[in-house]
């Protein structure tokens, strides 16, 4: 699968107006997570350098206090616009048995990533507002696609959606938001 996503840099107290405008467009919240990303370094590459990812997520779901793991791969950026890359996405039972068996084929991860996420959803788009800690609130807007083809048009209805909330172009922010925290520190 192929994950379309923007993401725009929003101020905390611009959050309330656009959860009403989200909701007035027919948005639902489905949930509200603390996400913990373990991120790691290639063994014979540099991710940082390749621009891929890859992480384990501890996902809490605050209200039923629930928690699950992911395993997840991501390709190089697409193009220069948005975020778009391959994902590639495996729950795990064991976030931390996982953890060790990639430190243990040498793969060397960094300081985790902390952040609460809202999830709101209509159709096949998702928007997460995000509250990362030591890096600020954004908004993630996604869609996913099976076929590169798709990605032109998703981009388009993606950036469509940011003009109805108001969400300018400058506001786009292409760095990672571990790429942001390393630069705050």
């Amino acid at each position: 699968m192929i994950e379309v996503e923007l993401k725009a840099k929003l101020e905390k107290e611009e959050i309330p107006n656009f959860i009403r405008k989200l909701e007035n467009l027919g948005f639902e919240k489905l949930v509200k997570r603390e996400e913990v990303d373990i991120y790691f370094n290639g063994i014979d590459r540099d991710f940082r350098k390749t621009d891929e990812a890859l992480r384990i997520r501890k996902s809490l779901d605050i209200d039923k206090e629930h928690v699950k793991y992911y395993m997840t791969y991501k390709g190089p950026k697409m193009d220069n616009i948005s975020k778009t890359r391959e994902e590639l996405e495996v729950r795990v039972s064991n976030g931390e048995s996982t953890k060790k068996i990639l430190e243990k084929l040498g793969f060397k991860p960094v300081k985790p990533l902390t952040k609460i996420r809202e999830i709101y959803k209509k159709d096949d788009i998702e928007i997460s507002i995000d509250n990362v800690k030591n890096v600020g609130t954004y908004v993630e807007f996604e869609k996913m696609v099976k076929l590169e083809s798709e990605k032109e048009n998703a981009i388009q209805e993606l950036i469509n959606l940011m003009k109805s909330l108001n969400i300018s172009k400058d506001k786009l922010v292409k760095t990672s938001y571990l790429e942001l925290r390393d630069k705050n520190e």
